[in-house]
């Protein structure tokens, strides 16, 4: 699916232009910040409806929770995958009964990724977990170029935009919880302390003992893919978590649930996701360039490559600097035939030659009219 679909600058711009009364006309969903409400322009009814994100002007704890998301949307707007900001304003709201500092944000008519995954009886095909796995990462990709962690990163917090071809396009919202550059320097120790996310979503150093950086973030993404699978959580409650160390030990010392009927490459994933060690946990770009993200073509296994390879193969070009086989792979012989460039690994020559087309080809990437880069391998080749 590719963002050319969605043009939210554009969009953006002609929300920001728009100059006639917005009337709140119904409640999208209530937390503990205020209230968010669909708003329609009662003055040109042909514009797109918005969504207004309120809380009362006295709630000094909420109201500092939209002033920090205005901040963070205002910064990354135009990230295709980020919900769009679209300016801020002070009305009179009923539902709260009283002056409210409101975010108006574009709407995203197909709830959350929660609602979507209840909606298709509680798991979705892995092949579709993939394509929303990509359109998070991309999100999460500007989120921490931008020095953002985003803190709450769960299913409940990825609206569904669907599209006129029947599929859905991925945006990340509610960024109240985030952490923002520099905020250790303002709180000091007292930052361990502020952070509220969701427990079964957090990475043990983040659980344990308040470390919040990127890392954070992509162990929640392992979390929201498992549940994308299974309609379930990765992580368990284990005793009266938050109220004594021992509890709190067990819950973070479980192996997150990773499903056994996953694909090789999908578990491979997810170990790169739930890696303890947060410096050895794969950054979003990393991920996005893990072979399980890659089109189906190239959906196998390091050990199913050498399967194929081995299973049957038939040689179609003998060039000076290297051999190029036809593979098939031999567990699903309906996933379609690869081409396989080989040189020997002590040919210094070859080898610079072939590392210098996967750099380029990595680079063109999803170029239409270019040959596709899908992953690279070492292996024994008779």
């Amino acid at each position: 699916m590719a963002d050319e679909q969605i043009d939210d600058k554009q969009i953006g711009k002609e929300k920001r232009s728009m100059m006639g009364e917005w009337v709140k006309v119904r409640v999208l969903g209530k937390g503990s910040y205020g209230v968010v409400t669909l708003a329609v322009n009662s003055e040109d009814p042909s514009l797109p409806s918005i969504a207004v994100k309120s809380s009362r002007l006295e709630d000094s704890h909420s109201l500092e929770s939209l002033e920090k998301e205005k901040r963070i949307l205002d910064h990354l707007y135009g990230s295709p995958h980020i919900l769009a900001f679209l300016t801020d304003t002070v009305s009179f709201d009923d539902q709260l009964g009283g002056w409210a500092y409101d975010l108006c944000l574009e709407y995203v008519p197909g709830g959350s990724l929660s609602d979507l995954i209840k909606k298709r009886g509680g798991h979705l095909p892995e092949r579709e977990v993939q394509d929303y796995t990509m359109m998070i990462l991309k999100g999460l990709c500007g989120v921490h170029e931008k020095g953002y962690v985003h803190c709450d990163l769960k299913p409940d917090n990825i609206l569904v935009l669907p599209l006129q071809d029947g599929t859905n396009y991925l945006k990340i919202a509610d960024f109240g919880l985030a952490k923002e550059s520099g905020e250790e320097k303002q709180y000091g120790d007292y930052f361990r302390f502020r952070f509220r996310g969701t427990p079964l979503y957090m990475s043990p150093e983040s659980f344990l003992f308040g470390e919040i950086e990127w890392g954070l973030d992509i162990w929640s993404l392992g979390c929201v893919v498992v549940e994308m699978l299974t309609g379930k959580h990765a992580m368990r409650w284990v005793g009266d978590v938050r109220r004594n160390l021992e509890s709190e030990c067990a819950f973070v010392m479980q192996q997150p649930n990773i499903p056994e009927y996953m694909s090789d490459l999908g578990k491979d994933f997810l170990t790169r996701c739930f890696a303890r060690n947060p410096r050895e946990r794969w950054t979003a770009e990393m991920l996005l360039n893990h072979p399980y993200l890659l089109p189906e073509m190239a959906v196998m296994s390091a050990t199913n490559s050498m399967q194929v390879r081995q299973g049957w193969c038939s040689l179609f070009e003998d060039g000076s600097y290297r051999v190029v086989m036809l593979a098939v792979n031999s567990k699903d012989a309906s996933l379609p035939s690869i081409a396989v460039k080989s040189s020997r690994m002590e040919d210094s020559h070859s080898l610079e030659s072939l590392e210098k087309e996967k750099r380029i080809l990595d680079h063109l990437y999803d170029s239409p009219h270019i040959l596709t880069f899908l992953a690279d391998i070492v292996s024994f080749d008779d």
